[in-house]
C-alpha cells in the first residue's frame, strides 16, 4: 500500500507500487533526454487527480516545464482548445510563437505555406511549440479528463506521443475507464508507452485502508458494507469519516465494527448518510427515482419518468449538487457515496421496487430512451413479462447487443424461458441471442441456439438468417467442414430457404470453398450464382457477398482492375446496411489490395484510415479480419510498429476462422511471417528467435495462403543472410520459384530482389537466371502494370548491375508510395552505381536509403547497405574544401542547415528529422538554432516561410 496524496481534503491510497515508481521514473529520463508517454485509467475517485497532482508537483520541484489542462471544461470549445489551453497559447500573448498561433486561428496570419486547412497549420505550430519547449528543457503535458479531449487535439496527442521517446517530453493523460478501448499495452507498442490501470481496492486493500484510518481492522459488518463503496478510496473515506463523527464504530476484540448487526444497511448509518437529504427539502422523490435508475443517470431520463420537464428539475437537481448528495460526470449524474443510491434505493420494498423498475422501463422506451438504459432497468426488475417488452426487445436488439451484447444475452434468455413454444417472438428473439452470442465469440453456444432455433422455427425469413449464423458460427470455432456440409445439403432443398438468403449462402459457400480445398474456379461458379440470385430478389447483402468473392477470384488472376471493381460493386451494394460490418470488412480488404497491386498505395492507405467507422460497427470481427490487411499495409509503406499493433488482435489458431484472400492457416502464417521480418530487420535478435522457429501446426488437408508464407520464408532468409550464409538464404527463398502466376497462389514478386542479391552475393547465376524469367511472367500476368511491373525493373536492374532500370523503380516507388520498397531499390542502386564509378550518385542514394531504413528502425538493412558499399570501395561522406558564406540570410546557410530548415517547412517534428539525417536531436536543434540565427527569425514557423520564399535557390 501506497499514500501517494491528498485528494479532494483527503488522502486517497493506490493499492500498487507500480503506478507511482513508473511516474518516477518517467520524471528521471526527462534528464537523460527521453520522454515517456503514461495512460491513468480508473474511475472518479480511484487516485487519477492525486497521481497528477503528485506528478506535476515532483516536476516543477525538478526544475521541469508542467502545463495542465482539464479536458471536460473545455470540451465543447473550438477544435484544439483542449492543448491550446493546456500549452497556454491565449494566456501568453507576450510570447511571439503563441502569438503566431493565435494569429493563424483568428485568420489575421500572412499565408502559411504548407498545404491543408488553418486546423492543420495550427497543428503543426503546437507540434513545433512543444519542440521548442523541449529544446529548452524537460517539459511535462498533463491532460485529465482526456475522454473529453476534442478530435484535433487527440491527433496532435498522438503525434507528440510517437516522438516523446526522442524528446524530454512527458505525456500524461488521464480517462476515465472505456470498455471499448484496450485496457492493456498492444503488443509491438512503443516501449515507452505505458497504461496504468488504476483499478478498484481488493479486499485486504480494502481492509488496510480502514484499518489505517478506524485505528483497528474492519469487523464482519464493516466488512460487508464496506463492499457498497466497490474499492473506491474516496468512498472509503467518506465512510469512515461518517462512521468516525456519528460514533457508530466501536473496537470490540481488536476489531473496528458497527454497533448494530444486521443484514440491512445500518439505519444509523443510513441516517447518517442521508443526513445530506434534510438540505435539499421536497427532494426526496426525485432522488429515490433517481436511485432506481441506477448509478448513473441524466437528467432527461430523470424528467421523463417524473413526467416533469427538465426545468422544473433543475433546482432541485443544483441544490443536490450543492449539498455533495449528486454529482456530475461528464454528461450524466451520480451519487457522490454509493451508499447514499442504496440507501434510497433498499427503502422501497423488494416488490414495489421491482414493479417500480418495470414502471421505469416502459416509460423509458414509450419515450424512445437509450435501449441500455431501458434494458438495465428491465434487469433490475428481475424478471420481464409479456406485453410489450418482446415487441421492444426484437426492435432493439440489434442496438442494445452493440452497447452490452452480455446483457442482451441475459435478457433474451429470460425472455425466451417465459415465452409459450407458439409464440411468434420466438424465432426473431432466437435469431437476436444468436447473434449477440456471436458478438462475445461464444461460437459454440451460437451455433447451438442457432440448431435449437432451427429445430423448432416455421418462418422461412427466420430459417435462413438461422443458417446464416449457423454456418458464421461453425466457421468462426474453426468447424469449417461442418458448415460446408451443412451449406451444401440446405442448398440441395432451395424450397427450404427464401430467395434473399439462398444468394447469400451461396456467395458463403462460395468464400469457404475458394478458403479450404476447393479452387478459384470453383469458387467463381458459385459466387456468379450467388450474384445472380441476388440481382433476381434485389438483395444487396447476396450482391455484395458473391462480389467479394469474384474480386478474390480475378485477382487471382491478376485482374486487379476488375478484381477493385468487384471490391468497389460490394461495398456500393453494402452502403445502408450498416448491420452487415463483417461483410464490409471483407469487401474493404478486397478493396484495399487490389489498390495496392496496382501500385495505388496511397489511395489504399487513405481507404484504410476512412473505414474507422466499419471497424467501430464490427468490434472484434474488424479487429481480426482487417489486422491482416493492415499488418501488410504498414509494412509496404514503412510503419513497422503500426503493422506489429495491426497484427496483435488476429487469431494464432492455424485452423481458427478464415479472411478472404487468405487460405485456411494463412493469418496465423501471416502473423508470425510479418512479425519475424521486422524483428530480424531491426536486429530484435529475441523477438526474431520467437516467431522464425515456430510454425502454425497447419493440418495437412488444408491449403495455406503462399502470401502469408512468403513473409516467414523472407524473414529466414534474411535471417541467415545475417549470419553470413546468403547461400542459405537464396535457397530458403527459391522455393517460391515453383510457383507460377497461374496457379492462382499468392503473389511472390515482392520477394524476388532479395532473392537475386542473395543469389548473386554466392554466384548462382542459374537461380538469378530463373527470377528474372518469373518476373517477366508475373508482369505480362498483369491486365494493367502494377506492383509485379515496377519489381521486375528493379530485379533487371540489380541483375544486370544497369543503373537505368533502377532508375526508374526509385522513381515509381518513390511517387507511389512504398517506403520499405523505395528504401531497398535505393540501397541497390547505391550498389550498382558504385560499380559504374558515380561516388556522389553512390552516396546521394545511399545516405537517402539509409534514411529510410533509419525511420523504420531497420537496423540490419542499415549495417548491410554500408557494408555493400565498403565491399565496392565507397564510404559515405563528403570531403573538399568548403566555399565561403555569407553571414547572414538564406545564402548564409549550409546545406545541411538548409535540408533541415526544408524538413521543418514540412512540419517534421525534430526526432524526424534527426531520424532522416542519421543525425542526434541535439545536433538537430542546434542546426535549427543557427538557421534561426542567420535568417534573423525567431521560431520554427516562420523558417516555413523563409524556405517557401527561397524555394527557387535550394
Amino acid at each position: 500500500m501506497l499514500r501517494i496524496g491528498p485528494e479532494s481534503g483527503s488522502e486517497v491510497w493506490v493499492g500498487q507500487e507500480r503506478e507511482l515508481s513508473l511516474t518516477q521514473a518517467a520524471l528521471t529520463r526527462l534528464e537523460q533526454g527521453a520522454g515517456s508517454v503514461l495512460r491513468l485509467v480508473g474511475e472518479p475517485g480511484i487516485g487519477k487527480t492525486s497521481l497528477l497532482s503528485i506528478t506535476a508537483q515532483a516536476a516543477s520541484d525538478r526544475g521541469y516545464q508542467v502545463f495542465h489542462a482539464v479536458a471536460d471544461q473545455l470540451s465543447h470549445q473550438s477544435p484544439l482548445s483542449v492543448l491550446l489551453a493546456c500549452l497556454g497559447v491565449r494566456q501568453r500573448p507576450d510570447d511571439p510563437s503563441r502569438a503566431e498561433i493565435t494569429q493563424t486561428l483568428l485568420g489575421r496570419a500572412p499565408a502559411f505555406p504548407a498545404t491543408g486547412s488553418t486546423l492543420a497549420a495550427v497543428a503543426d505550430m503546437l507540434v513545433s511549440l512543444v519542440d521548442d519547449l523541449c529544446a529548452a528543457g524537460p517539459t511535462v503535458l498533463i491532460v485529465d479528463d482526456a475522454h473529453w479531449m476534442d478530435e484535433p487535439s487527440t491527433v496532435v496527442w498522438r503525434r507528440l506521443a510517437a516522438n516523446a521517446e526522442h524528446l524530454p517530453l512527458l505525456l500524461v493523460a488521464a480517462h476515465r475507464q472505456d470498455p471499448s478501448r484496450p485496457t492493456h499495452t498492444p503488443a509491438g507498442g512503443r516501449a515507452h508507452e505505458h497504461l496504468l490501470s488504476l483499478t478498484p481496492l481488493d479486499d485486504t486493500e480494502v481492509s488496510q485502508l480502514l484499518t489505517g484510518l478506524l485505528g483497528a481492522p474492519p469487523g464482519p459488518t464493516l466488512s460487508r458494507w464496506s463492499g457498497a463503496a466497490v474499492g473506491n478510496p474516496r468512498y472509503l473515506h467518506e465512510l469512515a469519516d461518517v462512521l468516525v463523527r456519528e460514533d457508530l464504530v466501536q473496537v470490540v476484540a481488536g476489531h473496528a465494527d458497527l454497533r448494530d448487526d444486521d443484514d440491512r444497511i445500518p439505519p444509523a448509518l443510513t441516517a447518517a448518510l442521508t443526513s445530506r437529504l434534510g438540505l435539499v427539502p421536497d427532494a426526496g422523490d426525485v432522488l429515490r427515482t433517481a436511485a432506481l435508475l441506477g448509478t448513473e443517470f441524466t437528467v432527461t431520463d430523470l424528467s421523463v419518468v417524473l413526467g416533469r420537464p427538465v426545468r422544473a428539475l433543475a433546482d432541485v437537481v443544483q441544490r443536490a449538487v450543492a449539498a455533495r448528495i449528486l454529482v456530475g460526470v461528464g454528461q450524466r449524474m451520480t451519487f457522490c457515496h454509493p451508499l447514499i443510491r442504496q440507501a434510497l434505493h433498499d427503502a422501497v420494498a423488494l416488490p414495489l421496487r421491482r414493479a417500480l423498475h418495470l414502471d421505469l422501463a416502459r416509460e423509458l422506451a414509450a419515450a424512445a430512451a437509450e435501449p441500455l438504459t431501458v434494458a438495465h432497468q428491465l434487469e433490475a426488475a428481475g424478471g420481464v413479462e409479456n406485453r410489450w417488452v418482446p415487441d421492444w426487445l426484437q426492435r432493439s436488439a440489434p442496438a442494445l447487443a452493440d452497447a452490452d451484447p452480455a446483457l442482451t444475452v441475459r435478457l433474451l434468455h429470460t425472455q425466451l424461458g417465459q415465452l409459450p413454444a407458439d409464440d411468434p417472438h420466438r424465432a426473431p428473439l432466437s435469431v437476436a441471442l444468436a447473434r449477440a452470442l456471436q458478438l462475445l465469440g461464444r461460437w459454440e453456444e451460437a451455433a447451438d441456439r442457432a440448431r435449437d432455433a432451427l429445430a423448432s422455427s416455421t418462418g422461412l425469413d427466420a430459417h435462413g438468417e438461422l443458417h446464416w449464423l449457423l454456418i458464421r458460427a461453425l466457421n468462426n470455432s474453426g468447424k469449417t467442414d461442418e458448415a460446408e456440409l451443412i451449406l451444401r445439403q440446405t442448398l440441395t432443398r432451395p424450397a427450404a430457404i427464401p430467395e434473399p438468403w439462398h444468394g447469400r449462402l451461396l456467395g458463403t459457400l462460395a468464400l469457404i470453398t475458394r478458403a479450404g480445398t476447393g479452387g478459384p474456379g470453383e469458387a467463381e461458379t458459385l459466387a456468379g450464382q450467388a450474384l445472380d440470385a441476388g440481382r433476381r430478389c434485389g438483395d444487396d447483402c447476396a450482391i455484395a457477398g458473391a462480389s467479394v468473392v469474384l474480386s478474390l477470384t480475378h485477382s487471382d488472376r491478376r485482374d486487379h482492375p476488375a478484381a477493385l471493381r468487384y471490391a468497389e460493386q460490394a461495398l456500393t451494394a453494402l452502403v445502408g446496411h450498416p448491420d452487415h460490418p463483417e461483410l464490409e470488412m471483407f469487401a474493404l480488404h478486397c478493396r484495399v489490395v487490389s489498390l495496392q497491386n496496382m501500385a495505388r498505395w496511397r489511395e489504399a492507405d487513405r481507404v484504410l484510415r476512412l473505414s474507422r467507422e466499419i471497424r467501430r460497427r464490427a468490434h472484434d470481427i474488424a479487429a481480426g479480419s482487417i489486422g491482416v490487411t493492415e499488418a501488410m499495409l504498414h509494412y509496404w509503406v514503412g510503419r513497422w510498429d503500426e503493422a506489429l499493433t495491426a497484427l496483435a488482435p488476429v487469431p494464432d489458431d492455424p485452423c481458427g476462422p478464415f479472411y478472404p484472400g487468405l487460405h485456411r492457416g494463412g493469418p496465423a502464417l501471416l502473423r508470425r511471417g510479418v512479425t519475424a521480418l521486422i524483428a530480424v530487420r531491426r536486429d530484435d535478435r529475441a523477438l526474431a528467435e520467437t516467431h522464425l522457429h515456430t510454425d502454425p501446426d497447419v493440418p495437412a488437408h488444408r491449403s495455406t495462403d503462399e502470401d502469408s508464407e512468403g513473409f516467414l520464408l523472407a524473414a529466414r532468409a534474411v535471417h541467415a543472410e545475417q549470419q553470413g550464409e546468403p547461400e542459405r538464404g537464396a535457397a530458403l527463398l527459391a522455393t517460391m520459384l515453383q510457383y507460377r502466376p497461374a496457379t492462382g497462389t499468392g503473389p511472390h514478386h515482392p520477394w524476388f530482389a532479395d532473392l537475386i542479391r542473395m543469389a548473386s552475393a554466392c554466384t548462382d547465376t542459374s537461380t538469378v537466371t530463373a527470377t528474372l524469367d518469373l518476373t517477366r511472367l508475373w508482369t505480362e500476368t498483369e491486365k494493367t502494370p502494377g506492383r509485379a511491373a515496377a519489381m521486375r525493373q528493379r530485379c533487371v536492374g540489380l541483375a544486370t548491375e544497369d543503373p537505368g532500370p533502377l532508375r526508374t523503380a526509385v522513381h515509381h516507388y518513390r511517387s507511389a508510395g512504398p517506403r520499405t520498397e523505395l528504401a531497398a531499390t535505393l540501397e541497390d542502386l547505391a550498389v550498382v552505381l558504385a560499380g559504374h564509378g558515380a561516388t556522389d550518385e553512390c552516396r546521394a542514394a545511399a545516405t537517402e536509403a539509409i534514411g529510410l531504413y533509419s525511420r523504420m528502425g531497420a537496423t540490419w538493412d542499415v549495417r548491410r547497405t554500408e557494408a555493400r558499399l565498403r565491399g565496392r570501395g565507397v564510404r559515405r561522406g563528403v570531403s573538399g574544401p568548403r566555399a565561403p558564406r555569407p553571414v547572414s540570410g538564406w545564402a548564409a546557410l549550409t546545406a545541411t542547415e538548409r535540408r533541415v530548415a526544408v524538413l521543418v517547412a514540412e512540419g517534421r517534428s525534430t526526432p524526424e528529422i534527426a531520424a532522416t539525417m542519421l543525425l542526434t536531436r541535439r545536433t538537430v536543434q542546434t542546426h535549427i538554432s543557427r538557421a534561426l540565427h542567420k535568417l534573423g527569425l525567431r521560431s520554427r514557423n516562420q523558417i516555413a516561410r523563409e524556405v517557401l520564399r527561397n524555394a527557387g535557390a535550394r
